[in-house]
This record gives C-alpha cells, sequence and structure tokens, in this order.
C-alpha cells in the first residue's frame, strides 16, 4: 500500500486515546470498527474504503451504489442487478454470485426499491387494512403474516377511513403495492375490491365480492361450547355485549352463541347490548348498565371481543363485583392478553396469528405464481376455559 494511504488509514484507524487528522475523522465517521486491517486499498472512483478483514465500510459520500458493488466484485453492474434482485439463477455462475453477494455485504449496499420495482415490475409491498390496527387481534394478525412475508416483502399497516367506510384503493395503490389484506367492515358490496389491478384477500369474513381469496373462522364450533360451558354451569340469563361495527364476524358470533346457548338451555334469556370496540367505552357502558342487568337475573357477560371484555373486568372490579363468584365473564378472541387479566379470561380462540399466515400464504401464491384467487382457508375454533368463569349463583 502506498504511504499516502497508509498514512490516512492509519490516521481513520487510530485508538481510542489518538484524535485523528481530518482525513481520519471522514473515515471513522462511516461507522467501521476500530482496528489494524491487514491490506486496505481505497477506490478513488467511487471514494470508498475496502477494508479486506470483512470490516463493514460506507461511502464517505452518499449511498452505496451498484457501480460501486460491481468494482469491488469485479464484474458488470448488469450482474450486480441480476444478484440483487434474486435473478441471478440459471445467469451467473454459482462463484461470481457468491463474489457479488461478499461485496453487497461489505459495502452496505441496500437495493433502491424504486430501482427495483423497474427491474422486476413489482413493489415487494402488501398492504394490510384494518380498522384497529392498534388492537391485540390485529396485532397477531399482522404477525403471522409477517412470518410468511419474512425479508422478502414488507408489510405496509393501514387504518381505514371512517369506522365503517371501505378503503381508499386509489390511495393504498398510491404507496406502491403488490397486493392487499382486508380485515374491515363494507365490504361486501364494495365493487372496487374486485377491480383493485392486484391480489385482494378477504379476512375474517366469509362473504364479499365474488372472485376473492379469503380466509375466516368456523366460528359455530367455539360458540357452541361456550354455550355448552355456561348452560353446564346452571347459567340461565346472560348479558351478550356485541360491536357496534357492523360486520358478518360480529353477527356470526352472536348468531351461533344464542342460537346454541338456547338449545341447551331452557327458556334461556339473552340480554342484548352493544359498544364499541375499545375498553374504556365498553366500561363505561357496564358501569351504567349493571343495575338493570342484575334487576334482570343476569349471571354471566359475553363479549363479542376481547377488548370489550377487558372493560368489562375493569368496570366489574370497580364496582366490587367479584368474578366469577358473582358474574361470570367470557368472550371471542383469546388475544395474549387474556391469560393474564384478573382474573385470566375464558375466550373463544380465534387463532388470529394463523389468520394472517393463511391470508399472507394466498396472496403470495397469487402474486409469484399466478395462482388464481377465489379460494377460501376455513380455520377452526375452541374455547379456552379460564378463571373468569364459574358456576351461576343461587
Amino acid at each position: 500500500m502506498s504511504g499516502t494511504v497508509g498514512r490516512n488509514v492509519a490516521g481513520a484507524l487510530a485508538n481510542a486515546g489518538r484524535t485523528p487528522g481530518r482525513r481520519g475523522r471522514r473515515r471513522a465517521r462511516t461507522g467501521a470498527r476500530v482496528g489494524w486491517p491487514t491490506a486496505v486499498r481505497r477506490s478513488y472512483a467511487s471514494n470508498i474504503w475496502v477494508v479486506d478483514v470483512g470490516e463493514r465500510v460506507s461511502p464517505l459520500k452518499g449511498r452505496v451504489k451498484a457501480t460501486d458493488v460491481a468494482e469491488h466484485a469485479g464484474v458488470s453492474i448488469a450482474t450486480v442487478s441480476l444478484v440483487a434482485n434474486g435473478k441471478a439463477e440459471g445467469r451467473v455462475s454459482a462463484t461470481t454470485e457468491a463474489r457479488v453477494r461478499a461485496s453487497i455485504a461489505a459495502l452496505g449496499y441496500v437495493v433502491n426499491p424504486a430501482a427495483r420495482s423497474l427491474v422486476t415490475g413489482r413493489h415487494h409491498r402488501v398492504a394490510l387494512v384494518a380498522h384497529d390496527i392498534a388492537n391485540p387481534f390485529i396485532a397477531a394478525t399482522a404477525a403471522g403474516v409477517g412470518e410468511v412475508f419474512g425479508k422478502d416483502m414488507q408489510l405496509i399497516l393501514a387504518a381505514a377511513t371512517g369506522e365503517d367506510g371501505p378503503p381508499d384503493i386509489a390511495t393504498i395503490s398510491s404507496f406502491g403495492v403488490d397486493g392487499m389484506l382486508v380485515n374491515i367492515a363494507g365490504i361486501q358490496d364494495d365493487p372496487q375490491l374486485g377491480e383493485a389491478g392486484f391480489p385482494v384477500v378477504v379476512l375474517d369474513e366469509s362473504q364479499g365480492p365474488p372472485g376473492l381469496s379469503r380466509v375466516y373462522f368456523d366460528v359455530g364450533i367455539g360458540a357452541t361450547q361456550l354455550s355448552e360451558h355456561l348452560a353446564g354451569l346452571g347459567h340461565r340469563v346472560v348479558v351478550y355485549l356485541d360491536s357496534e361495527r357492523v360486520r358478518e364476524t360480529f353477527d356470526d358470533r352472536r348468531e351461533r352463541f344464542t342460537a346454541a346457548f338456547r338449545r341447551h338451555v331452557h327458556r334461556a334469556k339473552i340480554v342484548s347490548a352493544r359498544s364499541r370496540i375499545d375498553m374504556h367505552v365498553a366500561q363505561a357502558l357496564v358501569a351504567r348498565s349493571l343495575p338493570a342487568w342484575r334487576r334482570q337475573g343476569a349471571t354471566a357477560i359475553v363479549t363479542a371481543t376481547d377488548v370489550q371484555a377487558y372493560g368489562v373486568l375493569a368496570a366489574l372490579a370497580e364496582e366490587g363485583v367479584e368474578v366469577p363468584d358473582v358474574l361470570s365473564v367470557a368472550s371471542f378472541d383469546n388475544n395474549p392478553i387474556a391469560a393474564v387479566t384478573h382474573p385470566p379470561l375464558t375466550s373463544v380462540d380465534l387463532p388470529a396469528r394463523e389468520l394472517g399466515r393463511e391470508a399472507a400464504l394466498l396472496v403470495v401464491d397469487q402474486i409469484e405464481k399466478g395462482v388464481r384467487p377465489g379460494r377460501s382457508v376455513i380455520l377452526p375454533t375452541s374455547l379456552v376455559v379460564r378463571r373468569s368463569t364459574g358456576p351461576a349463583p343461587t
């Protein structure tokens, strides 16, 4: 190595006790680890220090470009593009591909998303549209999607505008997406979804625009198990706290539970109530309604979602009502938090993570393999019994 380059590197890699010179300060700001390399060279064309001991370095000016990787690996820019965009198979030898990948790792090269889209014709992004992106159920769904996507696809979480409005397809398309997962109300008669121009998968709804793939739950199994559980504990009067949001999934939960409960309990009584899917709103409703519910003989409260059940438990604790000695509480969802409430919550397990995984598999098959839409995946449900339900008081 030349004396000039050697002096520059020595200044940049000076130990912590020394003050680096001007060139050394420039080198230090790249973030490379302090240490003495066995061989160092400088690329004057790209203004990059290349350290042969495997240190990750960055360009002194701007981001690393494909031209920098090509020079470092001794290949053409086209070869770098093929390797970086996953199109090397059958076009680039294994040895050359390995050399390019080593250069990409050494330089910290990141593919420009816009340029990649021009090469591949894809954005490598899928949108998940939901009303309650902070809801633990949606978070678990997104986690399941992420397990399938890995590093190859980005997931965009998009909050639908309005409580019950359909998604704005044009706006979501402007993000540059290859597909969309929809878990919202108001999609049954929305023609936009069938004309989106990219794959759309509907979540947690068995009905909707024809020709779309969907993943949903067989709620009847878990709802029947819950009704049998409460009937077996001697409950005869149950409050059903439904969601104010109009969705087929909530109608299904309510109808399946109430029908099964009436089959199992002679002269059963269902007291109906509704609230937003918000813990504090549900808590306030229970605080107002509890005296009337108690006068009607209610011994259990069933909610359409876990989030509402958290509000029920909070209200009962505030009122000094023992659960389950005085009132039992159960719900649908079985989010992870249900296991750590006080007391732990009995809930119908709707496997949200599996919902996300299956939806992701459907949309990836359509994007990458050209699989035709219109497939349905139905997931089983089951009751998870915890300490929030007990015998009806006599």
